[in-house]
């Protein structure tokens, strides 16, 4: 059995392009009603829809991105010469401390020297001085001298 039918095909007007596929178009859809409010119907006109806001403009958009990397790209410029500023002073403490240590070093030596015996005896022989004999010790008590000088003599208590 086979049927044929004649004018449109059902749901609507042929597809664009004069071809037919052999499909039925979909009906148009229609939104639900909200509650209370009572069905629409065909004959209705359906309400204008609210215009489609106007796209922001992008350059302003973009001037504050390249002002941005350009704010950023200044700041790790300044913080690198700051860094390298610091790196150089921290070179030259490094070599002043380097010959302070020196420094100490030399003038400890100077000090051991200075306080040695030997120095002390020179220089003193150097002024005239002369080197004392062994130490004589004096007894009031008893009148007598005692000592590797005195050769043994004891004096007059006198």
């Amino acid at each position: 059995m086979t049927t044929t039918t004649r004018g449109a095909p059902r749901g609507g007007s042929a597809p664009s392009g004069g071809a037919r596929t052999g499909r039925a178009a979909a009906p148009a859809r229609t939104r639900p009603a909200e509650r209370g409010q009572a069905p629409r119907t065909g004959t209705a006109r359906a309400p204008r829809r609210p215009a489609a806001p106007a796209r922001a403009p992008r350059m302003p958009f973009v001037l504050l991105v390249l002002g941005l990397l350009a704010g950023a790209l200044i700041s790790l410029l300044a913080l690198r010469t700051v860094l390298v500023e610091d790196s150089f002073t921290i070179a030259r403490l490094q070599a002043e401390n380097s010959e302070l240590v020196n420094r100490q070093e030399s003038l400890q030596e100077e000090v051991v020297y200075l306080e040695s015996p030997e120095r002390i005896a020179r220089e003193a022989e150097d002024m005239g001085m002369e080197q004392g004999e062994a130490p004589e010790f004096l007894y009031t008590d008893e009148g007598r001298v005692s000592g590797e000088g005195s050769g043994g003599a004891s004096g007059d208590g006198g």
